[in-house]
Protein backbone atom coordinates (compact mmCIF):
# COMPACT_ATOMS: atom_id res chain seq x y z
CA UNK A 1 0.00 0.00 0.00
CA UNK A 2 1.35 3.42 -0.94
CA UNK A 3 2.28 5.79 1.85
CA UNK A 4 0.47 9.12 1.70
CA UNK A 5 2.27 12.21 2.93
CA UNK A 6 0.24 15.37 3.54
CA UNK A 7 1.14 18.89 4.64
CA UNK A 8 -0.47 19.67 8.00
CA UNK A 9 -0.50 23.13 9.63
CA UNK A 10 1.80 23.26 12.67
CA UNK A 11 -1.13 24.66 14.66
CA UNK A 12 -2.84 21.27 14.30
CA UNK A 13 0.14 19.26 15.61
CA UNK A 14 0.53 18.49 19.33
CA UNK A 15 3.71 17.23 21.02
CA UNK A 16 3.24 13.76 22.47
CA UNK A 17 2.91 13.92 26.28
CA UNK A 18 4.46 10.45 26.49
CA UNK A 19 7.55 11.26 24.45
CA UNK A 20 10.41 9.72 26.49
CA UNK A 21 12.69 12.53 25.37
CA UNK A 22 11.62 15.36 27.66
CA UNK A 23 13.81 18.07 26.11
CA UNK A 24 14.26 18.45 22.35
CA UNK A 25 17.42 20.45 22.98
CA UNK A 26 18.82 23.28 20.88
CA UNK A 27 17.14 23.28 17.43
CA UNK A 28 18.71 26.51 16.11
CA UNK A 29 20.97 24.77 13.57
CA UNK A 30 18.17 22.46 12.47
CA UNK A 31 15.90 25.49 11.99
CA UNK A 32 18.55 27.15 9.80
CA UNK A 33 18.77 23.99 7.70
CA UNK A 34 14.99 23.83 7.34
CA UNK A 35 14.86 27.47 6.24
CA UNK A 36 17.43 26.72 3.53
CA UNK A 37 16.35 23.26 2.36
CA UNK A 38 12.98 22.52 3.91
CA UNK A 39 12.07 19.32 5.81
CA UNK A 40 13.59 16.29 4.08
CA UNK A 41 11.87 13.61 6.19
CA UNK A 42 8.20 13.67 7.11
CA UNK A 43 6.85 13.52 10.66
CA UNK A 44 4.82 10.53 11.83
CA UNK A 45 1.57 11.62 13.50
CA UNK A 46 -1.58 9.92 14.75
CA UNK A 47 -5.13 11.34 14.78
CA UNK A 48 -6.74 12.44 18.07
CA UNK A 49 -10.34 12.99 19.09
CA UNK A 50 -9.64 16.67 19.77
CA UNK A 51 -10.13 19.68 17.53
CA UNK A 52 -8.58 23.13 17.37
CA UNK A 53 -10.59 26.26 18.36
CA UNK A 54 -11.31 26.62 14.64
CA UNK A 55 -12.75 23.11 14.53
CA UNK A 56 -9.77 21.61 12.70
CA UNK A 57 -8.65 18.03 13.58
CA UNK A 58 -5.60 17.77 15.85
CA UNK A 59 -2.80 15.25 15.44
CA UNK A 60 -0.34 13.93 18.00
CA UNK A 61 3.31 13.67 16.98
CA UNK A 62 4.87 10.23 17.34
CA UNK A 63 8.18 10.76 15.53
CA UNK A 64 9.61 14.18 14.68
CA UNK A 65 9.39 16.36 17.81
CA UNK A 66 12.71 18.11 17.03
CA UNK A 67 11.69 18.72 13.43
CA UNK A 68 8.38 20.22 14.57
CA UNK A 69 10.12 22.54 17.09
CA UNK A 70 12.66 23.61 14.45
CA UNK A 71 9.93 24.15 11.83
CA UNK A 72 8.09 26.47 14.21
CA UNK A 73 11.33 28.35 14.89
CA UNK A 74 11.96 28.59 11.13
CA UNK A 75 8.52 30.11 10.64
CA UNK A 76 6.97 27.26 8.61
CA UNK A 77 3.19 27.17 8.60
CA UNK A 78 2.89 23.53 7.47
CA UNK A 79 5.08 20.42 7.69
CA UNK A 80 4.94 17.12 5.75
CA UNK A 81 3.39 14.33 7.81
CA UNK A 82 2.51 10.67 7.49
CA UNK A 83 -0.74 9.94 9.31
CA UNK A 84 -1.11 6.56 10.98
CA UNK A 85 -3.70 5.44 13.52
CA UNK A 86 -2.18 3.53 16.43
CA UNK A 87 -2.81 2.66 20.07
CA UNK A 88 -1.10 4.46 22.94
CA UNK A 89 0.86 1.29 23.58
CA UNK A 90 2.19 1.25 20.00
CA UNK A 91 2.93 4.99 20.19
CA UNK A 92 5.07 4.59 23.28
CA UNK A 93 6.91 1.56 21.94
CA UNK A 94 7.67 3.28 18.63
CA UNK A 95 8.90 6.48 20.31
CA UNK A 96 11.14 4.49 22.65
CA UNK A 97 12.62 2.45 19.80
CA UNK A 98 13.17 5.53 17.63
CA UNK A 99 14.97 7.47 20.36
CA UNK A 100 17.06 4.61 21.75
CA UNK A 101 18.30 3.65 18.28
CA UNK A 102 19.52 7.23 17.76
CA UNK A 103 20.98 7.34 21.29
CA UNK A 104 18.97 10.51 21.91
CA UNK A 105 17.70 9.49 25.34
CA UNK A 106 19.33 9.91 28.71
CA UNK A 107 19.36 6.71 30.82
CA UNK A 108 16.55 8.16 32.95
CA UNK A 109 14.39 9.03 29.94
CA UNK A 110 14.87 5.53 28.56
CA UNK A 111 14.01 4.03 31.95
CA UNK A 112 10.82 6.04 32.26
CA UNK A 113 9.94 5.08 28.69
CA UNK A 114 10.05 1.40 29.61
CA UNK A 115 8.00 2.12 32.72
CA UNK A 116 5.34 3.74 30.53
CA UNK A 117 5.10 0.54 28.49
CA UNK A 118 4.97 -1.56 31.65
CA UNK A 119 2.08 0.57 32.89
CA UNK A 120 0.22 -0.32 29.68
CA UNK A 121 0.71 -4.03 30.31
CA UNK A 122 3.67 -4.70 28.01
CA UNK A 123 5.79 -7.58 29.33
CA UNK A 124 9.54 -7.26 29.81
CA UNK A 125 10.28 -9.85 27.13
CA UNK A 126 8.08 -8.02 24.63
CA UNK A 127 9.74 -4.67 25.43
CA UNK A 128 13.15 -6.23 24.86
CA UNK A 129 12.07 -7.67 21.51
CA UNK A 130 10.49 -4.40 20.34
CA UNK A 131 13.48 -2.25 21.27
CA UNK A 132 16.24 -4.71 20.41
CA UNK A 133 17.52 -4.73 23.99
CA UNK A 134 18.23 -7.62 26.34
CA UNK A 135 15.70 -8.50 29.04
CA UNK A 136 18.45 -7.90 31.60
CA UNK A 137 18.94 -4.35 30.34
CA UNK A 138 15.18 -3.68 30.37
CA UNK A 139 14.86 -4.93 33.95
CA UNK A 140 17.78 -2.73 34.94
CA UNK A 141 16.14 0.32 33.37
CA UNK A 142 12.86 -0.48 35.14
CA UNK A 143 14.73 -0.49 38.46
CA UNK A 144 15.93 3.02 37.62
CA UNK A 145 12.39 4.08 36.70
CA UNK A 146 11.24 2.87 40.14
CA UNK A 147 13.38 5.47 41.94
CA UNK A 148 10.74 7.53 43.83
CA UNK A 149 10.02 11.11 42.83
CA UNK A 150 10.92 12.31 46.32
CA UNK A 151 14.41 10.87 45.81
CA UNK A 152 14.70 12.39 42.33
CA UNK A 153 13.78 15.79 43.73
CA UNK A 154 16.66 15.53 46.22
CA UNK A 155 19.16 16.29 43.43
CA UNK A 156 18.71 19.22 41.06
CA UNK A 157 20.82 17.41 38.45
CA UNK A 158 19.14 14.02 38.87
CA UNK A 159 18.04 13.86 35.22
CA UNK A 160 21.66 14.23 34.10
CA UNK A 161 23.12 11.43 36.22
CA UNK A 162 25.09 8.79 34.35
CA UNK A 163 23.82 5.26 33.96
CA UNK A 164 26.34 3.92 36.50
CA UNK A 165 25.31 6.59 39.02
CA UNK A 166 21.61 5.75 38.59
CA UNK A 167 22.36 2.04 38.97
CA UNK A 168 24.22 2.83 42.19
CA UNK A 169 21.12 4.62 43.54
CA UNK A 170 18.98 1.56 42.76
CA UNK A 171 21.25 -0.56 44.97
CA UNK A 172 19.46 1.03 47.93
CA UNK A 173 15.94 0.42 46.64
CA UNK A 174 13.43 0.81 49.48
CA UNK A 175 15.74 3.02 51.55
CA UNK A 176 14.92 6.55 50.43
CA UNK A 177 17.01 8.21 53.15
CA UNK A 178 20.15 6.40 52.00
CA UNK A 179 19.37 7.15 48.36
CA UNK A 180 19.03 10.84 49.19
CA UNK A 181 22.24 10.72 51.24
CA UNK A 182 24.09 9.29 48.24
CA UNK A 183 22.57 11.82 45.85
CA UNK A 184 23.81 14.67 48.03
CA UNK A 185 27.30 13.73 46.76
CA UNK A 186 26.34 13.66 43.06
CA UNK A 187 28.75 15.64 40.92
CA UNK A 188 31.43 15.78 43.64
CA UNK A 189 34.76 13.93 43.84
CA UNK A 190 33.38 12.08 46.87
CA UNK A 191 30.65 10.12 45.04
CA UNK A 192 32.58 6.82 44.87
CA UNK A 193 33.85 7.23 48.42
CA UNK A 194 30.32 7.78 49.73
CA UNK A 195 28.94 4.89 47.68
CA UNK A 196 31.56 2.53 49.09
CA UNK A 197 30.85 3.85 52.60
CA UNK A 198 27.11 3.26 52.22
CA UNK A 199 27.64 -0.24 50.86
CA UNK A 200 29.84 -1.09 53.84
CA UNK A 201 27.30 0.44 56.22
CA UNK A 202 24.53 -1.65 54.68
CA UNK A 203 26.52 -4.88 54.92
CA UNK A 204 27.59 -4.03 58.48
CA UNK A 205 23.94 -3.52 59.47
CA UNK A 206 23.01 -6.91 57.98
CA UNK A 207 25.93 -8.54 59.80
CA UNK A 208 24.96 -6.89 63.09
CA UNK A 209 21.30 -7.91 62.76
CA UNK A 210 22.27 -11.51 62.00
CA UNK A 211 24.58 -11.43 65.03
CA UNK A 212 21.80 -10.10 67.28
CA UNK A 213 19.36 -12.80 66.16
CA UNK A 214 21.97 -15.51 66.61
CA UNK A 215 22.82 -14.29 70.11
CA UNK A 216 19.15 -14.28 71.07
CA UNK A 217 18.46 -17.74 69.64
CA UNK A 218 21.49 -19.16 71.45
CA UNK A 219 20.80 -17.36 74.75
CA UNK A 220 24.20 -15.68 74.93
CA UNK A 221 24.65 -13.55 78.06
CA UNK A 222 24.08 -9.84 77.38
CA UNK A 223 25.22 -6.88 79.47
CA UNK A 224 22.46 -5.01 81.28
CA UNK A 225 21.51 -2.10 78.99
CA UNK A 226 21.83 0.30 81.93
CA UNK A 227 25.55 -0.52 82.14
CA UNK A 228 26.29 0.06 78.44
CA UNK A 229 29.28 2.45 78.17
CA UNK A 230 28.95 5.72 76.27
CA UNK A 231 32.05 5.06 74.13
CA UNK A 232 33.15 1.83 72.49
CA UNK A 233 36.60 1.97 74.13
CA UNK A 234 35.13 2.32 77.63
CA UNK A 235 34.18 -0.54 79.96
CA UNK A 236 31.33 -0.79 82.48
CA UNK A 237 32.24 -0.49 86.15
CA UNK A 238 33.56 -3.78 87.46
CA UNK A 239 34.28 -5.16 83.98
CA UNK A 240 37.21 -5.31 81.63
CA UNK A 241 37.57 -6.33 78.02
CA UNK A 242 37.93 -10.05 77.47
CA UNK A 243 39.01 -9.47 73.85
CA UNK A 244 38.76 -6.95 71.06
CA UNK A 245 35.24 -6.37 69.84
CA UNK A 246 33.79 -8.63 67.17
CA UNK A 247 33.29 -6.54 64.05
CA UNK A 248 31.86 -6.97 60.56
CA UNK A 249 33.84 -9.31 58.37
CA UNK A 250 32.51 -10.21 54.92
CA UNK A 251 34.18 -13.61 55.22
CA UNK A 252 33.00 -14.58 58.70
CA UNK A 253 29.69 -14.20 60.51
CA UNK A 254 29.59 -13.33 64.20
CA UNK A 255 28.58 -16.93 64.93
CA UNK A 256 31.70 -18.25 63.20
CA UNK A 257 33.99 -15.74 64.94
CA UNK A 258 32.41 -16.40 68.34
CA UNK A 259 32.64 -20.19 68.09
CA UNK A 260 36.28 -20.01 67.00
CA UNK A 261 37.13 -17.76 69.97
CA UNK A 262 35.23 -19.87 72.52
CA UNK A 263 37.14 -23.01 71.64
CA UNK A 264 40.10 -21.52 73.52
CA UNK A 265 38.45 -19.05 75.93
CA UNK A 266 36.05 -20.55 78.45
CA UNK A 267 35.74 -17.75 81.02
CA UNK A 268 32.40 -16.23 81.89
CA UNK A 269 31.69 -13.19 79.74
CA UNK A 270 28.87 -10.85 78.80
CA UNK A 271 28.27 -9.32 75.39
CA UNK A 272 27.25 -5.79 74.52
CA UNK A 273 25.90 -4.73 71.12
CA UNK A 274 27.61 -1.50 70.11
CA UNK A 275 27.01 0.66 67.04
CA UNK A 276 29.42 -1.20 64.76
CA UNK A 277 30.56 -4.19 66.74
CA UNK A 278 29.99 -6.50 69.67
CA UNK A 279 32.07 -5.97 72.80
CA UNK A 280 33.03 -8.84 75.11
CA UNK A 281 33.50 -8.08 78.81
CA UNK A 282 34.47 -10.18 81.80
CA UNK A 283 34.13 -9.36 85.49
CA UNK A 284 37.23 -8.09 87.25
CA UNK A 285 38.00 -10.52 90.09
CA UNK A 286 37.39 -8.93 93.48
CA UNK A 287 40.97 -9.48 94.61
CA UNK A 288 42.16 -7.36 91.69
CA UNK A 289 40.02 -4.40 92.74
CA UNK A 290 42.92 -2.44 94.23
CA UNK A 291 43.90 1.21 94.36
CA UNK A 292 45.68 0.76 91.06
CA UNK A 293 42.51 -0.32 89.29
CA UNK A 294 41.63 3.23 88.20
CA UNK A 295 45.12 3.75 86.79
CA UNK A 296 45.02 0.45 84.96
CA UNK A 297 41.58 1.26 83.66
CA UNK A 298 42.76 4.65 82.41
CA UNK A 299 45.63 2.96 80.59
CA UNK A 300 43.28 0.35 79.19
CA UNK A 301 40.95 3.06 77.92
CA UNK A 302 43.88 4.87 76.34
CA UNK A 303 44.84 1.66 74.57
CA UNK A 304 41.26 1.14 73.49
CA UNK A 305 41.04 4.67 72.11
CA UNK A 306 44.22 4.06 70.13
CA UNK A 307 42.76 0.81 68.81
CA UNK A 308 39.61 2.68 67.89
CA UNK A 309 41.67 5.27 66.02
CA UNK A 310 43.59 2.55 64.23
CA UNK A 311 40.36 0.76 63.36
CA UNK A 312 38.97 3.90 61.74
CA UNK A 313 42.27 4.42 59.91
CA UNK A 314 42.17 0.80 58.75
CA UNK A 315 38.63 1.30 57.46
CA UNK A 316 39.80 4.42 55.62
CA UNK A 317 42.80 2.54 54.20
CA UNK A 318 40.62 -0.33 52.97
CA UNK A 319 38.12 2.05 51.36
CA UNK A 320 40.83 4.04 49.60
CA UNK A 321 42.45 0.83 48.35
CA UNK A 322 39.15 -0.51 46.99
CA UNK A 323 38.47 2.74 45.13
CA UNK A 324 41.96 2.87 43.62
CA UNK A 325 41.93 -0.74 42.48
CA UNK A 326 38.39 -0.48 41.10
CA UNK A 327 39.45 2.61 39.13
CA UNK A 328 42.57 0.88 37.82
CA UNK A 329 40.49 -2.18 36.84
CA UNK A 330 38.02 -0.02 34.95
CA UNK A 331 40.39 2.37 33.18
CA UNK A 332 44.00 1.17 32.89
CA UNK A 333 43.60 -2.01 30.77
CA UNK A 334 41.90 0.00 28.01
CA UNK A 335 44.33 2.92 27.94
CA UNK A 336 46.33 3.76 24.83
CA UNK A 337 49.97 2.69 24.69
CA UNK A 338 51.32 6.23 24.99
CA UNK A 339 49.47 6.78 28.26
CA UNK A 340 50.50 3.35 29.58
CA UNK A 341 54.15 4.09 28.79
CA UNK A 342 53.99 7.46 30.54
CA UNK A 343 52.40 5.90 33.63
CA UNK A 344 54.93 3.06 33.62
CA UNK A 345 57.86 5.47 33.49
CA UNK A 346 56.58 7.45 36.47
CA UNK A 347 55.67 4.34 38.47
CA UNK A 348 59.08 2.80 37.74
CA UNK A 349 60.84 5.85 39.14
CA UNK A 350 58.74 5.70 42.31
CA UNK A 351 59.35 1.93 42.64
CA UNK A 352 63.09 2.05 42.07
CA UNK A 353 64.14 5.40 43.55
CA UNK A 354 61.46 6.17 46.08
CA UNK A 355 60.59 9.82 46.40
CA UNK A 356 61.70 12.90 48.24
CA UNK A 357 65.16 14.10 49.19
CA UNK A 358 68.00 12.07 50.58
CA UNK A 359 68.95 8.45 50.05
CA UNK A 360 67.29 6.08 47.63
CA UNK A 361 64.53 3.99 49.16
CA UNK A 362 62.92 1.69 46.58
CA UNK A 363 59.44 0.36 47.15
CA UNK A 364 60.94 -3.12 47.56
CA UNK A 365 62.20 -1.88 50.93
CA UNK A 366 58.67 -1.37 52.21
CA UNK A 367 58.39 -4.95 53.45
CA UNK A 368 55.41 -6.26 51.49
CA UNK A 369 55.10 -9.81 50.12
CA UNK A 370 54.28 -11.25 46.72
CA UNK A 371 50.93 -12.21 48.18
CA UNK A 372 49.89 -8.57 48.53
CA UNK A 373 51.18 -7.59 45.09
CA UNK A 374 49.47 -10.43 43.24
CA UNK A 375 46.27 -9.97 45.24
CA UNK A 376 46.23 -6.31 44.18
CA UNK A 377 46.98 -7.31 40.57
CA UNK A 378 44.06 -9.77 40.53
CA UNK A 379 41.76 -6.97 41.64
CA UNK A 380 42.88 -4.81 38.71
CA UNK A 381 42.28 -7.28 35.89
CA UNK A 382 41.15 -10.84 35.27
CA UNK A 383 42.07 -12.79 38.43
CA UNK A 384 44.96 -15.23 38.27
CA UNK A 385 44.03 -18.93 37.97
CA UNK A 386 45.32 -20.14 41.35
CA UNK A 387 42.57 -19.08 43.78
CA UNK A 388 43.22 -17.03 46.88
CA UNK A 389 43.60 -18.90 50.15
CA UNK A 390 44.14 -16.39 52.98
CA UNK A 391 44.32 -19.19 55.58
CA UNK A 392 47.51 -20.57 54.05
CA UNK A 393 50.47 -19.82 56.33
CA UNK A 394 52.93 -19.68 53.41
CA UNK A 395 53.49 -15.98 52.56
CA UNK A 396 54.22 -16.97 48.95
CA UNK A 397 51.10 -19.13 48.46
CA UNK A 398 49.92 -16.89 45.61
CA UNK A 399 53.26 -17.10 43.79
CA UNK A 400 52.60 -20.47 42.12
CA UNK A 401 53.90 -21.99 38.89
CA UNK A 402 50.42 -21.72 37.40
CA UNK A 403 50.14 -18.01 38.20
CA UNK A 404 53.68 -17.34 37.00
CA UNK A 405 52.98 -19.00 33.64
CA UNK A 406 49.75 -17.05 33.24
CA UNK A 407 51.48 -13.75 34.02
CA UNK A 408 54.16 -14.45 31.41
CA UNK A 409 51.52 -15.39 28.84
CA UNK A 410 49.73 -12.08 29.43
CA UNK A 411 53.00 -10.17 29.22
CA UNK A 412 53.75 -11.67 25.81
CA UNK A 413 50.27 -10.74 24.56
CA UNK A 414 50.33 -7.14 25.84
CA UNK A 415 53.61 -6.22 27.57
CA UNK A 416 52.86 -2.49 27.88
CA UNK A 417 49.58 -3.02 29.70
CA UNK A 418 50.92 -5.79 31.93
CA UNK A 419 53.95 -3.73 32.95
CA UNK A 420 51.70 -0.87 34.01
CA UNK A 421 49.38 -3.19 35.98
CA UNK A 422 52.26 -4.91 37.77
CA UNK A 423 53.79 -1.56 38.70
CA UNK A 424 50.46 -0.39 40.09
CA UNK A 425 50.16 -3.65 42.05
CA UNK A 426 53.77 -3.35 43.24
CA UNK A 427 53.06 0.03 44.83
CA UNK A 428 49.58 -0.90 46.07
CA UNK A 429 51.12 -3.76 48.03
CA UNK A 430 53.34 -1.29 49.88
CA UNK A 431 50.44 0.86 51.10
CA UNK A 432 49.20 -0.19 54.54
CA UNK A 433 47.44 1.40 57.49
CA UNK A 434 50.82 2.59 58.76
CA UNK A 435 51.52 4.35 55.45
CA UNK A 436 48.52 6.62 56.09
CA UNK A 437 49.28 7.08 59.80
CA UNK A 438 51.27 10.32 59.91
CA UNK A 439 51.52 10.04 63.71
CA UNK A 440 53.64 6.95 63.08
CA UNK A 441 57.29 7.14 62.02
CA UNK A 442 56.69 5.00 58.97
CA UNK A 443 53.73 7.13 57.92
CA UNK A 444 55.87 10.27 58.09
CA UNK A 445 58.69 8.56 56.20
CA UNK A 446 56.47 6.99 53.52
CA UNK A 447 54.22 10.00 53.06
CA UNK A 448 56.08 11.43 50.03
CA UNK A 449 55.77 8.07 48.22
CA UNK A 450 52.02 8.07 48.82
CA UNK A 451 51.66 11.64 47.56
CA UNK A 452 53.71 10.87 44.44
CA UNK A 453 51.60 7.78 43.72
CA UNK A 454 48.37 9.76 44.00
CA UNK A 455 49.82 12.39 41.67
CA UNK A 456 50.28 9.67 39.03
CA UNK A 457 46.74 8.38 39.57
CA UNK A 458 45.21 11.84 39.38
CA UNK A 459 47.11 12.69 36.20
CA UNK A 460 45.52 9.63 34.59
CA UNK A 461 42.00 10.67 35.57
CA UNK A 462 41.46 9.22 39.06
CA UNK A 463 39.14 11.38 41.17
CA UNK A 464 40.66 11.96 44.60
CA UNK A 465 38.02 12.19 47.32
CA UNK A 466 38.14 14.84 50.03
CA UNK A 467 38.90 12.13 52.62
CA UNK A 468 41.91 10.90 50.64
CA UNK A 469 43.15 14.43 49.99
CA UNK A 470 42.92 15.20 53.70
CA UNK A 471 44.90 12.03 54.45
CA UNK A 472 47.57 13.08 51.99
CA UNK A 473 47.90 16.52 53.58
CA UNK A 474 48.45 15.31 57.12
Amino acid sequence: MAITIVDIPVSQLMPNPHNPRRDVGDVEELADSIRAQGIKQELLVTPTDSKSPEGKPLYRVVIGHRRLAAAKLAGLETVPCRIESMSERDERALMLVENTQRCDLTPLEEADGYQGLLDLGVKVKEMAEQTGRSTRLVRGRLKIAAIPQSVRDASKDFAQLSLSDLEAVTEFDGDEDTQKELLSFAGTPNWQWKLDNLRTRRETAKWMEAARLWMESNNLPLLDKKLKPAQSWQTPNGYRFARNSFVYDARASFAKQWQAWRTEHKQEVVLCILENGIAVYELIPQQEETEDTAKHKAKDEEKRREKERKAKLREFTDTAERLRIEWIHEHVPGMKKDMLRELSERLCLISIMGIGEGKIRPVSDFGYGWTDALTAYSGMTKPLPSPANPEDDDPLWFNTDENGKELRRRQQANPTRELALLLFAHIEAAITVDTWDRSDARGRYDGPMLNAYYAVLESAGYTVSDAERKGLEL
